[in-house]
């Protein structure tokens, strides 16, 4: 039986947007959005949309990649490779969406939804090699402590974090740390 527009069943539109949102389409979608939000001080719509990225699924294997790559324009096939190494989640990418989700929830002053992506993958801090991002998950789980009236656990931690930077040679990576944890 050939389909037309009119034959479609619900059932063949339902697998139909379930194979789009496996493709990884919408997780690219899902990842520039936030771009533009965060230009307008957007935090919480910016926030939205990262959250709504799957961390944990399996869309990001190598044939949704292809796939997806076949149906952009503007990548060569030279920078397939660059494109499917940026596009899998390992431990390092996870935590620092993770981050980035909980970052623009505090500047939203939501922290009952920040707290809820830097717990999520917390354990993941202690086997990241990554100084900024482990110090930035750091500041944001101190921003929250702040946010939830736990002033002394908070100063200790501040604290901490300072004593870090002044040992710690990050240089201008970190200067952003103090632009929003202040406010």
């Amino acid at each position: 039986m050939e389909e037309t527009g009119s034959n479609i069943t619900i059932d063949q539109l339902k697998e139909y947007v379930w194979k789009t949102l496996k493709s990884g389409k919408v997780v690219v979608v899902r990842e520039k959005f936030p771009e533009l939000y965060e230009s307008e001080q957007q935090w919480l719509r910016a926030a939205q949309m990262l959250s709504g990225i799957d961390l944990d699924s399996g869309i990001r294997l190598k044939q949704a990649f292809v796939s997806l790559y076949m149906s952009l324009d503007f990548l060569s096939p030279g920078n397939l490779t660059n494109f499917l190494k940026t596009r899998m989640l390992d431990d390092t990418n996870k935590l620092s969406k993770c981050v980035q989700i909980a970052r623009l929830y505090l500047e939203y002053d939501d922290a009952v939804n920040a707290e809820a992506f830097i717990n999520k993958d917390s354990f993941l801090v202690t086997n990241s090699n990554q100084e900024v991002l482990n110090l930035q998950y750091k500041v944001c789980y101190v921003r929250i402590l702040d946010l939830k009236r736990k002033f002394l656990e908070a100063a200790l931690r501040y604290y901490g974090i300072s004593q870090i930077l002044s040992n710690a040679k990050l240089g201008t990576s970190c200067s952003w740390l103090w632009s929003w944890s202040s406010t």
